[in-house]
C-alpha cells in the first residue's frame, strides 16, 4: 500500500515546518558565508508528504522513496530511506553529508524525515526529502567544504530552514 496524500496535517508536523523556517539566521549566514572565491549556487530540493498504515514496515517505506525519488542517485535515495526509525510517535531525523563536485565546486545534502504517529486513525504521517546546495567557484578558485564542516550545526539549519518552507507549502497543500 503506497502513501495515502489526503489527511489533514497535525501540529507536529505544523511545529517542525515552522522551527525550520524560524532558522533564516543561518540560511542567511550560510548564503553570506562564501568560504573562498565564490560563484553561484544551485539548490535541488524535494519533500513529500504522505500517511501509511501505522504498522508500516522499512521494506515498504525503501520501496516508496526509491518510488518517489526514483531521480535520483542510488546513494541519496539510501540515505533518505535510513532515516525511517519504527521504535516513535513523533520524531524527525536528518543526515547531512558534504562532497567536492567535478568541477572544483562542493555540496552540501540535507536528508531528513518528520514523522507522527496517529494511533486514533491508525496511520502514520511522513514527511521526507532532501535539500542539496552545489556551490561553485568563481574561474580558477577552489573551494573546501571544511568549513562547512566545521560549522555543521550552521549549514544543517540553514537547509533545514528551505525544507521547512517546502514542508510548509506541502502542508497548505492539504488543507486546499
Amino acid at each position: 500500500w503506497m502513501g495515502n496524500s489526503n489527511s489533514i496535517p497535525s501540529s507536529y508536523m505544523v511545529i517542525k515546518a515552522n522551527q525550520f523556517i524560524s532558522q533564516e539566521t543561518e540560511f542567511r549566514w550560510f548564503m553570506g558565508e562564501k568560504g573562498g572565491g565564490h560563484g553561484q549556487d544551485t539548490f535541488e530540493r524535494r519533500v513529500v508528504l504522505t500517511t501509511f498504515p501505522i504498522d508500516l514496515q522499512q521494506e515498504e517505506f525503501n520501496e516508496y522513496v526509491n518510488k518517489k525519488f526514483c531521480d535520483r542517485d542510488e546513494n541519496t535515495r539510501n540515505k533518505i530511506a535510513a532515516l525511517f526509525k519504527v521504535n516513535t510517535d513523533c520524531d524527525d531525523e536528518k543526515n547531512v553529508t558534504f562532497n567536492y563536485e567535478p568541477n572544483g565546486g562542493i555540496s552540501a545534502t540535507l536528508t531528513q524525515i518528520v514523522f507522527e504517529r496517529e494511533h486514533s486513525r491508525r496511520e502514520i504521517r511522513i514527511s521526507v526529502g532532501y535539500t542539496r546546495c552545489i556551490r561553485k567557484p568563481k574561474q580558477n578558485e577552489r573551494l573546501d567544504f571544511n568549513y562547512w564542516k566545521s560549522n555543521q550545526d550552521n549549514v544543517i539549519k540553514a537547509l533545514q530552514f528551505l525544507f521547512g518552507k517546502d514542508l510548509k507549502q506541502e502542508l497548505a497543500f492539504l488543507k486546499q
